[in-house]
């Protein structure tokens, strides 16, 4: 007996045929899109580093992709009897799919994190004053470019289903699905080993797809009792991978005037606390200033730099001070945790003692004064009386506060900063509009761009957000206090806005 097959078995098969048809030709796309992150991603730095990036983009994108197919268009194939309809519906999936892969791997190359919920904040304080800027006929062209990705998506569609007939001949689902599933495995194996051994080539990729949850050998190997997670905790507070950056600096010319007759002070009491609020200045809020920084403290100021940043600027003049002199701004810098010392390192940017220094300043109508002091050298200046004719920021700790705070008698729109904000805001305020982000990590307060701050301490990153302080070190783990209390919080720590700040302050020395 000879069964003929149904017409409409028949459709659904050239419809699922149609499908994964489909579903190939976007992986590829995909692919070709997700290269984004591996453009934007450092480079690697290991052989079995390079293999596992490879195997981990070709396994998960092409994962998502088909797993979008799986979930939204499948169904449809055996729902949908109008084949045209289908290819309607699969189009616009297409299309809005790699639209947001597209738009997702532009962020993180901007910013160095994905979409996601908690995300969102952090992307509407980023983005909204870019896109505030859009002006209508913009508005049109990014209409014009999706409907066109949409016409294309449906050419594709058809041009596959034209051509299904001769397509189901070929017989190569097995071997693609073969490669796609064995790095899919490779990768997440690649991975297991990694954490295991805590090796950081390898870990530092875990946020470089969109939607990545690679398997951990803490979650899996541990389950099955051929892993100690115990001892997996010990070497991994033992482990420290140190960094050393090397960079140009500045990584970009710095085009801007400064206006010589400006009169501007910065004073920071380094080792003493502050009995009470200085007069004429008003008090901005939180001041990070890292526990590490010793005798380099002035020089991360001048700088903009944080501390990890300044052994690679240590022989090349800060920009702030190469501005001011090039249009006779005179300068003076006084620290006093090396007025008594042969520091070399620190000579070329020092210049007199106490008493030189404070004459200066009370003499001079004009000039750049940089200085870090104690209680008894501050009391030898009147700050009420400077802040008439000079523009004052001024660091401190109060005696009734556990964290330093900045007072100023400068327009400043903030409350919160760190030490890496000092020199762009003096720089704006002797009229240099040079962007920051050419010559530090800091922002000037004056008009900040970040709700945010990023910074170094010792060896660990800082992040500063929302009265927080964010600590983390290189293999990952992290501390987070209120620096109102400076005791430690117990909440989930924002990943986002860690890449984040790993962007920011990694971009820097790339320039």
């Amino acid at each position: 007996m000879i069964f003929n097959e149904s017409p409409r078995r028949k459709q659904i098969n050239e419809l699922v045929a149609w499908g994964h048809w489909f579903a190939l030709a976007n992986i590829l796309m995909a692919l070709v899109i997700s290269s984004v992150y591996l453009l934007s991603s450092p480079i690697s730095s290991s052989p079995i580093s390079i293999v596992y990036m490879l195997v981990t983009w070709i396994g998960h994108i092409s994962f998502i992709t088909f797993f979008g197919f799986v979930v939204l268009l499948l169904p449809l194939c055996y729902k949908i009897k109008q084949p045209r309809i289908l290819r309607v519906f699969g189009s616009a999936i297409a299309a809005i799919g790699l639209a947001l892969l597209a738009f997702d791997a532009l962020l993180y190359n901007k910013t160095g994190f994905h979409i996601s919920f908690s995300s969102a904040a952090l992307l509407r304080s980023e983005t909204e004053g870019h896109m505030g800027a859009f002006n209508w006929l913009q508005w049109f062209y990014l209409l014009l470019l999706v409907v066109i990705w949409l016409m294309f998506q449906l050419v594709l569609a058809n041009a596959i289903h034209k051509r299904i007939k001769r397509f189901m001949k070929v017989h190569i689902g097995t071997y693609v699905s073969t490669a796609f599933v064995f790095c899919f495995v490779v990768s997440h194996a690649i991975h297991v080993w990694a954490d295991a051994k805590l090796y950081a080539p390898v870990l530092q990729q875990d946020n470089m797809l969109p939607l990545s949850y690679p398997a951990t050998a803490k979650t899996l190997m541990s389950r099955i009792g051929v892993f100690d997670l115990k001892d997996y905790k010990q070497r991994q507070n033992l482990q420290f991978n140190d960094d050393n950056y090397s960079f140009d600096y500045p990584p970009k010319p710095i085009y801007c005037s400064v206006d010589a007759t400006q009169k501007l002070l910065f004073l920071s009491l380094r080792n003493d606390t502050l009995s009470s609020a200085p007069l004429g200045l008003m008090d901005n809020g939180f001041h990070f200033v890292s526990t590490t920084l010793k005798t380099d403290y002035l020089m991360s100021a001048v700088y903009g730099l944080p501390q990890a940043f300044l052994p690679s600027v240590a022989n090349t003049q800060p920009v702030t001070l190469a501005l001011s002199k090039a249009f006779n701004l005179d300068v003076s810098m006084y620290n006093h945790e090396t007025s008594n010392q042969d520091d070399a390192q620190n000579k070329p940017f020092y210049s007199g003692n106490w008493s030189s220094f404070s004459s200066k300043l009370n003499e001079q109508s004009s000039g750049l004064f940089m200085a870090t002091v104690t209680n008894e050298e501050l009391a030898s200046i009147d700050l009420q009386a400077l802040s008439v004719t000079t523009k004052i920021l001024f660091v401190a700790k109060p005696e009734d506060s556990a964290y330093h705070k900045l007072y100023s008698n400068l327009a400043l729109k903030t409350d919160m900063s760190t030490t890496e904000d000092i020199a762009p805001t003096i720089l704006t305020e002797l009229g240099c509009n040079a962007a920051p982000d050419n010559y530090s990590i800091g922002q000037a307060l004056q008009s900040p761009t970040r709700a945010w701050a990023v910074s170094t301490q010792g060896r660990h990153l800082i992040v500063v957000h929302k009265g927080l302080i964010t600590e983390v070190s290189k293999n990952g783990s992290f501390e987070i206090r209120n620096y109102m209390t400076n005791e430690k919080v117990l909440t989930e720590i924002d990943t986002n806005l860690l890449s984040r700040s790993i962007k920011h302050i990694t971009e820097f020395s790339k320039q």
